[in-house]
């Protein structure tokens, strides 16, 4: 077996096969800096992301409102009805499939792990005076805040301009090349600016490694805080011997493919976030849960343009950077993944279906769980002994001692660890996907391939476990967020101009209406010219 073929690369073009060596040779340098020099990868990493919060949080913010806008006119004009893939495509998926694998993809594990982390961080760190809603508590305000940043307008700003534009460009227009710089085909000639094409798949490649590996250090860490606090295990083997079967897992479903690995993975994480809500009603503190979500409700409902467009000029510090920029930041970085996974499910579907899909649905669910999670948390008797186990070891650390403090807290934790393992594998299995996808220009990529790019973000994922410095990798993704926020502005811009032309063609090729002629009686009905 010749080198090419060991990697899934026998049908690559040569640019192809570049984008593979050298997407994989910075990530693994990366990774080297990482083990070999943690603290200058940490100081560098965070230093980036902290300049650019700081001077172009108010980018992001803006940024996002634009994009919403946007997206809302977008779908409501006539090219929502434009179908994915053409007029004739059929749906690939049933709808719950659908669903479960565009919310899974979508949020990962930070549900849990944000719906614990940002409402307690707000409350004992506030915005400064004066608060942007006044007359509200601490904790209804925080909680709204969560609302804002991962349940809407947080939705609808960045997956959809990538999702619409992928899903026009490459399916419906038929580009041809199954890459994130199609997207630019309607605004940029590849030929005007050699290279560029090459250098966007080169940076997309970059940020969603990037991204992803974070992801899956997070949801580690707090698999292994869960198995360590609250069953009194050894949470580091346990945690190896879990990713390694969740690695039998994810090359099970490298085999099977979208349809039934990503699929049913998808489906069964749903379902058992369904449970873990049901039980948390019922062993939590239940009344104070529901009356939080519907007060933090109204005042997410109520003060929603003050609290996305917020940004506190007169105070000191960089408090609406560092929550919202840092939101939209890393929602713009993954929106090249999920943008682009959420328009491959899609095909058959229409703009207007995927809006209600990938923003109505989720944004219900999400509001139903960061509402239950963050009520949960900030409850009298939890939020004290949650605000200082965070303090003291982190996130992770917040989340287990939730646990140990709930009644029957056990059987949450159980359901806990196998979300976030379903978690894990989605996210793995749908972006191997999409990188090997974009390296390869091949809407279906080989096994092969899927598996090296897979070993190289689970490799990721574990240094991130071990080395608390190498979890600075996310900081990368919140960098390279900056550059593609002016993409997003060019594609969602170059889907427009594609779908206005291929409305106009098609109107055009529509033949005019001509009287019926009478048929002679001899000719076959069944003629099929």
């Amino acid at each position: 077996m010749n080198g090419a073929k060991l990697f899934g690369l026998e049908d690559a073009t040569r640019a192809e096969r570049v984008l593979f060596v050298v997407t994989m040779a910075v990530m693994l340098a990366l990774g080297g800096l990482g083990l070999a020099r943690p603290s200058l990868l940490s100081s560098a990493l965070t230093g980036a992301k902290g300049w650019i919060l700081t001077y172009f949080g108010w980018w992001f913010i803006l940024l996002g409102f634009v994009l919403l806008a946007a997206v809302f006119a977008f779908t409501a004009s006539q090219y929502g009805r434009l179908r994915i893939g053409g007029p004739d495509a059929e749906p690939e998926f049933d709808l719950f499939s659908w669903l479960a694998m565009v919310f899974t993809v979508g949020f990962g594990a930070s549900v849990l792990i944000w719906g614990v982390a940002e409402p307690i961080s707000i409350v004992q760190h506030p915005p400064p005076e004066p608060a942007p809603v006044q007359g509200a508590s601490l904790e209804s305000m925080a909680l709204a805040f969560m609302f804002i940043h991962e349940v809407f307008p947080g939705l609808a700003m960045w997956y959809l301009p990538v999702a619409i534009a992928f899903g026009i460009v490459v399916y419906t227009d038929g580009v041809g090349d199954y890459k994130i710089s199609s997207m630019l085909a309607g605004v940029v000639d590849e030929d005007r600016i050699p290279g560029l094409y090459w250098l966007v798949d080169l940076a997309a490649l970059i940020a969603t490694i990037g991204g992803i590996s974070t992801t899956l250090g997070f949801s580690a860490q707090t698999m292994s805080a869960i198995l360590g606090r609250v069953f009194g295990l050894d949470a580091a083997l346990l945690t190896y011997v879990v990713f390694t079967l969740i690695g039998i897992v994810f090359l099970g479903d490298v085999w099977l493919g979208l349809r039934k690995g990503i699929r049913n993975a998808a489906r069964a994480t749903v379902v058992l976030i369904g449970v873990a809500m049901a039980v948390l009603v019922v062993v939590g503190p239940s009344l104070y849960m529901l009356e939080l979500s519907l007060d933090a409700t109204g005042v997410w409902l109520s003060e929603m343009f003050r609290l996305t467009l917020y940004t506190a000029p007169n105070a000191d510090g960089n408090w609406a950077a560092n929550w919202t920029g840092f939101w939209w930041a890393w929602w713009a970085a993954w929106s090249i993944f999920v943008g682009s996974f959420v328009a491959r499910v899609s095909k058959g579907r229409t703009i207007r279906e995927m809006f209600a899909v990938l923003v109505v649905v989720p944004t219900v669910f999400t509001w139903i769980q960061h509402g239950l999670i963050g009520g949960w948390v900030l409850a009298p008797g939890y939020q004290g002994p949650v605000a200082e186990a965070m303090a003291s070891a982190g996130n992770p650390a917040a989340i287990a001692k939730a646990l140990q403090i709930t009644p029957f807290g056990t059987v949450l934790a159980v359901l806990f660890v196998f979300i976030i393992a379903g978690y894990i594998i989605t996210s793995l299995d749908s972006a191997v996907f999409m990188i090997s996808a974009i390296t390869l220009g091949d809407e279906n990529p080989n096994p092969r391939n899927r598996a090296w790019w897979g070993g190289l973000l689970a490799v990721f994922g574990m240094m991130s476990l071990r080395l608390e410095e190498f979890s600075a990798i996310e900081s990368l993704s919140v960098t390279m967020a900056l550059p593609f926020s002016l993409f997003l502005l060019l594609v969602l811009y170059g889907s427009y101009v594609v779908a206005r032309e291929y409305v106009r063609d098609d109107e055009t090729a529509q033949p005019d209406p001509q009287p019926s002629r009478p048929q002679p009686a001899t000719r076959s009905v069944t003629d099929d010219d």
